[in-house]
């Protein structure tokens, strides 16, 4: 027998469930389907594994097939069966029986049937064995119209919803509505339904709200009004789908007593028939969808349960999977805040806000290079508050944090062009990174400096230097080479940074 690793069509138990032998076979696939009425005359149950509902080709060429009016054996190349497999629409009769025993052969009537889609480029052959009443009286050899119209809507609404659900494996957030609408419209349409739903409820189960809806034409929507419905005003319905994970009424007006406050608001949206299915993940219940009647009652069928299942099935994949992508992403733009928070954390002085020592550092490499390549100056200032040690002895160590921090507000100021960083170098130690620069606009910043230092008046009463905080600077600029470092550069400023301490403070002074 043909494997059986491919799932059974949704529609398969209606033909399974047939007196009539049926085949069934799709052209995009090798597997030959055989209902039980089909492995029964082909004596094929002892070949079967259980549960085998399929044959093979080699199945079909060993099966004892003869020719009505002349009782020969079919050969290989005349086999009715598998003319019809390969694609051929045929009526014929054919003998169905023991090689060994010609009297217990028995006249059959075999009619295959193509049907193709539209919407889909495969096709499939479905093939029916009616037995005639003797060799010489041959029926009309196919099933009745009922039974094809309801294969044929069987092999449909399979069709649709296997091409919904590849949609939905990898369905962007944007496009989820929409094919949640198709497939809706897909349960409705195949259910005969007037109102086809989805409702999901919150976490812990105490409300439900209709989040997508599709109606037939001239039907009413109460999608609006059906939102954030608490569980205490449907006890009985979500009890219900809390155990039974289903909920099929064929007739509103007899629901129980304990159903009133259900039936109220049934009743009050013209519904006269409805059926839900629960929508379930990992044994979570996130919803149900389901659909209703208004124009008429309609009693429910197994067809439209499992259709309703397997929609609901489906949905419920879906919804997980945006759900568990949606946290996923969450968690990614978490992470990426927290590296990003780190990142600045490890590169910004705790108390000022301004750059530290490591970032001034990274900086000043980058921008060696840079200024380098491109020829441009590099420019750089260092500068120290003076009597600074004095002053927090004085103020206190609250007044010399609230200094620093005023200074870096000013020093922060200077720097406005791309590469320009103003950092804390250590202790009541700055330090400015001047790209593009020459030695007349860093004497300019840091006159600036001095400056709004300076009307600030933050006052130092301990100083020799002057009544109000002062710093001094020492400020240089270059064209850097490739073989230049920031630790050359350093000492050049810090040198400058001397001369102004060494010449009394509260002044800047070039570097030599």
């Amino acid at each position: 027998m043909a494997d059986t690793v491919n799932a059974l069509p949704h529609f398969w138990p209606v033909l399974q469930a047939l007196p009539t032998p049926v085949l069934y076979k799709e052209h995009s696939r090798s597997r030959i389907l055989a209902n039980a009425a089909a492995l029964a005359l082909f004596n094929s149950e002892s070949n079967s594994s259980p549960g085998d509902s399929s044959l093979s080709l080699a199945d079909i060429q060993q099966l004892p097939l003869y020719n009505a009016d002349n009782a020969k054996r079919y050969d290989l190349l005349h086999n009715p069966l598998l003319m019809a497999l390969s694609g051929s629409e045929m009526q014929l009769s054919l003998l169905v029986g023991d090689s060994a025993a010609p009297d217990s052969r028995r006249c059959y009537q075999l009619h295959s049937k193509l049907v193709a889609l539209s919407f889909t480029l495969h096709s499939s052959v479905l093939i029916s064995l009616l037995p005639a009443a003797g060799h010489a009286q041959v029926i009309s050899g196919q099933l009745p119209a009922t039974d094809i119209a309801e294969l044929e809507e069987a092999l449909a609404f399979d069709k649709l919803i296997s091409l919904i659900s590849t949609e939905l494996i990898n369905v962007q957030d944007q496009q989820l509505d929409q094919h949640i609408h198709d497939a809706l419209a897909a349960v409705g349409e195949f259910c005969h339904s007037d109102r086809s739903y989805v409702f999901q409820f919150t976490p812990d189960y105490t409300e439900m709200s209709n989040t997508h809806e599709w109606v037939r034409q001239g039907i009413s929507s109460h999608q609006a009004q059906l939102q954030h419905i608490p569980k205490a005003a449907l006890p009985y319905f979500f009890s219900k789908m809390a155990q039974d994970y289903v909920f099929a009424v064929s007739d509103v007006s007899k629901l129980p007593a304990e159903a009133a406050a259900e039936q109220q608001e049934f009743v009050a949206e013209d519904i006269q028939s409805v059926l839900c299915c629960a929508m379930r993940s990992d044994e979570e219940l996130l919803g149900f969808v389901g659909c209703d009647m208004v124009s008429r009652r309609r009693d429910w069928t197994s067809t439209d349960l499992r259709r309703m299942k397997l929609v609901g099935d489906m949905l419920a994949k879906t919804l997980q999977n945006v759900r568990y992508r949606q946290s996923l992403q969450q968690m990614q733009q978490q992470l990426l805040a927290a590296n990003n928070e780190l990142t600045q954390l490890a590169n910004q002085d705790g108390l000022t806000g301004i750059a530290n020592r490591r970032q001034f550092d990274h900086c000043l490499n980058n921008e060696l290079k840079r200024c380098s390549r491109n020829g441009l100056p590099l420019g750089l200032i260092l500068l120290d508050i003076d009597r600074f040690k004095s002053y927090n002895d004085h103020y206190g160590h609250q007044a010399g944090d609230a200094a620093l921090k005023q200074l870096a507000t000013v020093l922060q100021q200077q720097v406005k062009r791309q590469g320009e960083l103003a950092a804390r170098y250590g202790g009541e130690e700055f330090a400015i990174i001047l790209p593009g620069s020459n030695l007349s606009a860093c004497q300019q910043v840091a006159n600036n400096i001095r400056q709004q230092l300076a009307q600030l008046n933050i006052s130092h009463q301990h100083s020799d230097i002057k009544s109000y905080l002062t710093v001094s600077l020492g400020y240089c600029s270059s064209i850097p080479s490739i073989q230049d470092d920031g630790l050359q550069l350093l000492k050049r400023v810090d040198a400058a940074l001397y001369q102004a301490k060494k010449s009394g403070r509260d002044q800047a002074c070039p570097a030599q």
